[in-house]
């Protein structure tokens, strides 16, 4: 029992407990009355659960559970938590089971930290800046959260504007005529004035009908607890309105519950900021319209192309695919992030870095750096500006400096690709004749490296059935091999696969580049022109 990993052992016909330091903070409140006593009466609430893989170890065989959900009642509430664990049988001389050894790790925090995880990458992924509608941008976010109701049960999101005030637009999980006389407007004001999270707790007392009911993998429980998080975006002073998540009631509101709150509603701010300067360019087209009829006609076009753009089955534009995957042996959660902009020139812009680090501080910091960038592009269509405009963002955000982006701007029409890669691996285009180059022509440091730093910009032309594969170092760096000797391999894949679509031609990728599972985060970008 002097072992440093978490340990029980059950004893005898009536499975006293006996356990290490390690093994008891899983106990919670249980701890120290458990010690000692019996197993079954200990853990009478997941005993269901545990009595046939107990039974089972008696007769002298082992067991193993991964990731098993179990839902225990160690801190006064029902808790979804996860655990790895096996039992072994304990023989005394003879061959006689005496008792179990339980070697457990409580694997809650990197279960929740995945899912989490995926649900901002889905956030991350919304064709924001087509929308052209505040309420329909934070009505399209709110679906993807209606999606996880295991973590946000209830959404509501609230604009402010010079005319109307403060007033909500969207929910899910609850109606918004349930808001009446409610407690909340009050506090969307004050995280709107303040710029800080509010916590407002008693719903299901509170405000009768307003609570929904949770649909949770523990079970149908009303929602008591919510947070009002400010609409913010990096380098405005003013929130945009207010985001309010109601929380599991299974789960703590512990510090990183918050952050991935913060981080959802951060991707939300960003949406709605990405429509509103989309309205606001078209009200500019509207005035200049009055003008020039042919300007007019013009501008009508782009929005009704921006329109169809909503209406599109994808989420991606023609000649685009994308993939992320994690590092394999973790449930770590990474800097790596991919982005793709419609510019309203008819460009895209495209992102792709990686924030040094790891877990959900490192997500923070992506977030952050992939809406600065967002919102940077659309107001220039120069990477070099962007990149030096992000250089001076990430000095002022703890964790951002020493980042890498590769940043680039493509107009599908002329086919030609500006670029400029702050210490970023380099991407490559491959031609329809299997050709290959790497775009090494605009390299500089990371971000925040050096103060004031110009970075270099360079531009060439993409033949019609060329593909360009943007990437982070994931996809290529081994612990066995050089990274020139990985870049290579991408371009052997990206070669061969040319004539495949980009949907396709990613799943090959990720078969043939990361089927020896990958140390780091993955992130890349296709992008094949047309012929």
């Amino acid at each position: 029992m002097n072992s440093r990993f978490p340990t029980l052992l059950m004893w005898g016909p009536e499975l006293v407990m006996v356990y290490n330091d390690g093994y008891a903070p899983m106990l919670g409140a249980r701890h120290p009355d458990a010690l000692g006593r019996s197993a079954p009466v200990v853990w009478a609430d997941i005993w269901a659960d545990l009595a046939p893989m107990v039974a089972e170890v008696m007769a002298g065989r082992a067991t193993y559970s991964e990731d098993l959900l179990l839902v225990m009642t160690r801190y006064g509430f029902e808790e979804e938590t996860y655990f790895s664990f096996s039992f072994s049988p304990v023989v005394e001389p003879g061959g006689q089971v005496a008792g179990l050894l339980d070697t457990v790790v409580e694997t809650t925090h990197r279960v929740l930290a995945a899912r989490r995880m995926a649900v901002l990458q889905k956030l991350g992924s919304l064709p924001r800046s087509v929308h052209g509608n505040a309420s329909e941008a934070a009505a399209a976010a709110l679906r993807v959260l209606a999606d996880a109701r295991s973590d946000c049960p209830l959404g509501l999101v609230y604009l402010a504007g010079p005319e109307l005030g403060t007033r909500p637009v969207a929910a899910h999980g609850v109606a918004l005529d349930d808001l009446a006389g409610s407690l909340l407007p009050e506090l969307v004001e004050k995280a709107v004035a303040t710029g800080e999270a509010q916590t407002v707790t008693g719903l299901d007392l509170l405000l009768p009908g307003f609570s929904s009911v949770g649909a949770s993998p523990v079970g149908e429980t009303d929602v008591h607890t919510a947070v009002v998080l400010p609409l913010t975006l990096a380098g405005q002073s003013t929130p945009n309105g207010a985001l309010v998540l109601g929380t599991s009631p299974h789960l703590r509101l512990d510090e990183e519950y918050r952050v991935f709150l913060t981080l959802a509603a951060g991707q939300v701010a960003a949406a709605v900021a990405d429509a509103r300067a989309v309205e606001q360019e078209r009200r500019r087209a509207d005035e200049r319209a009055e003008l020039d009829r042919a300007r007019s006609q013009f501008l009508t076009e782009v929005a009704v192309t921006f329109q169809r753009a909503v209406l599109g089955p994808t989420l991606l534009p023609d000649g685009f695919a994308v993939h992320y995957e994690p590092a394999t042996g973790t449930l770590e959660v990474g800097g790596d992030w991919y982005d793709v902009v419609d510019l309203p020139d008819g460009s895209y812009g495209v992102v792709v870095g990686d924030v040094v680090g790891a877990g959900l501080s490192a997500a923070a910091v992506m977030g952050q750096l992939r809406s600065a960038g967002r919102a940077l592009l659309l107001e220039s269509r120069s990477p070099a500006h962007v990149l030096a405009a992000l250089d001076r963002f990430a000095a002022l955000v703890p964790g951002a400096a020493v980042s890498t982006v590769f940043c680039a701007v493509i107009d599908p029409a002329s086919g030609s690709l500006r670029y400029s890669s702050a210490g970023h691996v380099p991407g490559i285009v491959v031609d329809a004749e299997g050709r290959s180059s790497l775009l090494e022509a605009a390299a500089s440091l990371p971000l925040a490296v050096v103060a004031d730093l110009r970075r270099p910009e360079a531009e060439l032309e993409l033949p019609p059935g060329s593909t360009l594969l943007l990437y982070t170092d994931g996809l290529v760096e081994r612990r066995d091999q050089g990274l020139d000797e990985g870049m290579a391999r991408a371009v052997r894949a990206l070669t061969s696969g040319r004539s495949l679509p980009p949907a396709v031609l990613a799943d090959v990728l990720t078969r043939e580049l990361l089927g020896d599972a990958p140390d780091d985060d993955v992130a890349f970008l296709l992008y094949r022109r047309g012929a």
